[in-house]
């Protein structure tokens, strides 16, 4: 493949990238938010441990979220970077490594939730492993 092709390609999927990273940035913000009104609207002395771990697995689940969220933001913005000069590929192609490592766990993690979290996890992986090709790609062609 092309480096001007490679190049149009991990501009389109940094940009998926940026828009998934803000939705999983919510979604975690979501998450603490409900942790913390669960947390505040408990009766302190009336806690069971189901509900306390509830809130603390709640909690622990944003905090991946979070910190995927994050990779992938780093992500879509090295692919953009990688888009307009090749020779700033190789932050790009570690970035992706990591969130295939992360896409991963993901698509594991997901086996338990429904048809609806496999597809997203899926499409996920399918969006990291094609920007990891690519990086390697431009890295390779630069």
């Amino acid at each position: 493949m092309s480096l001007e092709k490679s190049q149009k390609i991990v501009k389109v999927l940094g940009i998926l990238s940026i828009i998934a990273a803000v939705l999983g940035i919510i979604a975690a913000i979501g998450m603490f938010g409900l942790t913390g009104l669960g947390a505040a609207s408990l009766d302190t002395a009336a806690i069971d441990d189901e509900t306390a771990g509830g809130l603390v697995g709640l909690g622990l689940i944003g905090i991946v979220v979070l910190v995927s969220a994050i990779v992938e933001l780093l992500q879509g913005i090295f692919s953009l970077r990688a888009a307009k000069d090749a020779s700033k590929a190789t932050p790009l192609w570690v970035i992706s490594i990591i969130s295939v490592v992360f896409s991963v766990i993901s698509l594991i993690n997901s086996f338990g939730s429904g048809t609806q979290e496999i597809f997203s996890a899926i499409f996920g992986l399918a969006i990291s492993c094609g920007i990891f090709y690519l990086a390697n790609n431009i890295r390779k062609n630069a």
